[in-house]
């Protein structure tokens, strides 16, 4: 089932690509975490992430808690953003970026 916002919008397959920022549940998950359908609660700056948002698939350098990161955005999520640096993705939780910059 697809959700968006915690309300199921349209069934989807497995294979099909999620977009950042979305929540798909596949039969790969545990059975105990389809039963209870775990919900959490995420800080956003909305501000923050637009800027983030203009900046995807551009190359950037994040300045985080444990220190520099440059490469490509390749997405922006509720809670972590995911820079692509020499073809390997990294998520990077939201809450330790400090700023960032165009590379």
């Amino acid at each position: 089932m697809y959700y968006e916002a915690g309300r199921p919008t349209m069934p989807m397959s497995s294979a099909t690509a999620v977009p950042p920022g979305k929540y798909m549940y596949t039969p790969e998950l545990p059975h105990l975490m389809q039963a209870l359908r775990p919900t959490y609660w995420v800080v956003t700056e909305p501000v923050f992430m637009d800027h983030l948002l203009m900046h995807v698939d551009q190359k950037i350098r994040l300045e985080t808690a444990a220190g520099p990161l440059a490469g490509t955005l390749a997405g922006v999520a509720v809670d972590h953003v995911q820079i692509d640096v020499n073809g390997v993705p990294h998520h990077v939780r939201l809450s330790q970026i400090v700023y960032f910059t165009k590379a």
